[in-house]
């Protein structure tokens, strides 16, 4: 089972575990800084790997990305990617400051970057673990600040990943004064998929 083969029906399955993943994220990031965080997943797009560079511009476009393997009934790896200046208005948004207040990528900014990735990826999980019933646990989060080339072929390199084709979820955090675009990547490996497309009813 590969995602270029999908039906209409099997993709809107698995956007609707976007769509409740995203609202539990929602949730948990505005108690987590004390102030109302939305996120909307306004897309979603089954594209091959290689195309996702393109996505920021081209390979050398500067990048924050965190990275999680799958472990459980489905393998593969989620990887959440933003540009480098809407991962900084991002920090912006979870601090409610104008944008444009973090002008450096330091160790607090990628964290705090991290820790919201990982919820968002957590979430999103938990939402597809819930309605397929199936084991869907993240690693340890890897993150970087690279050029978007490298940090997929990175991922892609990885021996226990198969997955050449990945599902997409453009993402969109906001509140009442600013809205910021990232991207989440799910890129569970083959038989993962189809035990997940199995147990969601839509195989």
């Amino acid at each position: 089972m590969r995602f270029n083969t999908l039906s209409e029906m099997q993709i809107d399955a698995l956007r609707e575990t976007g769509s409740i993943g995203a609202g539990h994220a929602a949730t948990a990031l505005s108690q987590l800084v004390g102030h109302a965080i939305s996120i909307d997943v306004p897309t979603l797009e089954v594209l091959d790997v290689g195309e996702v560079p393109e996505l920021f511009g081209g390979p050398e476009t500067l990048v924050a990305g965190v990275h999680v393997r799958l472990l459980g009934d489905v393998g593969g790896s989620m990887l959440f990617l933003a540009e480098r200046a809407s991962a900084l208005a991002l920090v912006d948004l979870m601090h409610a400051r104008p944008v444009g207040t973090a002008r450096a990528f330091s160790a607090d900014e990628e964290a705090l970057v991290t820790h919201v990735a990982s919820i968002l990826m957590s979430a999103y999980l938990a939402a597809i673990g819930r309605l397929a019933d199936v084991s869907l646990l993240p690693a340890r989060p890897s993150s970087t600040l690279d050029m978007a080339g490298a940090i997929v072929q990175a991922v892609t390199s990885d021996a226990a990943l198969r997955a050449d084709v990945a599902l997409l979820l453009k993402t969109r955090f906001y509140d009442a004064d600013t809205s910021v675009d990232a991207y989440l990547f799910f890129l569970p490996d083959p038989a993962g998929l189809g035990v997940l497309l199995g147990r969601l009813g839509v195989a």
